[in-house]
């Protein structure tokens, strides 16, 4: 025996909408608590030179969506709207590929958290040195309004400026994130 119910609105005991259907098994959620927000996915559309074995801080400058305005591309940082702390997942990928006569040993990048490291993640091929190289980490994060996630990077290149990668659909150097829900 099974059961069927049928509902184009589900809410809960004060008559909030929760969730709803269109009819065609589109749903849409309504609820604030029942959604990945806020997030935010934003990507370089230009190449950055970074100074040669220096973290320095890389630019975003494309919000591809950010459901709180909570990605401030003049500042290239994240920060947590008001009401909306809790766990967090935060990624990057920084893409670099200079030229053919590039030797890159190794590559970091680094999450700040309210302007001080948090976390690292090492790319190390000095024994293996080339001309390109990709990072990339995802980490989660238990934040509170107000507090703000940066993306650093460091590159060695024993022969030259390395350069972090935009603009391209291949070699794309991105960094998003969004609020886990029931966590």
């Amino acid at each position: 025996m099974s059961s069927i119910i049928k509902v184009n609105t589900y809410q809960d005991a004060n008559g909030n909408a929760l969730f709803s259907s269109d009819g065609s098994g589109n749903v849409t959620m309504s609820a604030n608590g029942a959604k990945n927000t806020p997030s935010f996915f934003a990507n370089k559309t230009s190449n950055q030179n970074i100074t040669d074995n220096t973290y320095t801080k890389i630019t975003f400058d494309t919000e591809v969506y950010d459901t709180d305005n909570a990605f401030d591309l003049a500042n290239d940082k994240f920060t947590v709207p008001s009401g909306k702390g809790g766990k967090y997942s935060i990624g990057a990928v920084l893409f670099s590929d200079s030229n053919a006569v590039s030797n890159y040993e190794y590559g970091d990048i680094k999450f700040y958290l309210n302007g001080s490291a948090i976390s690292q993640y090492i790319v190390d091929v000095r024994n293996n040195a080339g001309n390109q190289i990709t990072l990339s980490s995802q980490i989660i994060f238990d934040l509170s309004a107000s507090d703000y996630i940066e993306v650093y990077c460091r590159i060695n290149d024993l022969s030259g400026t390395p350069t972090v990668n935009g603009g391209s659909s291949t070699y794309i150097s991105y960094f998003y994130g969004y609020r886990l829900i029931g966590a």
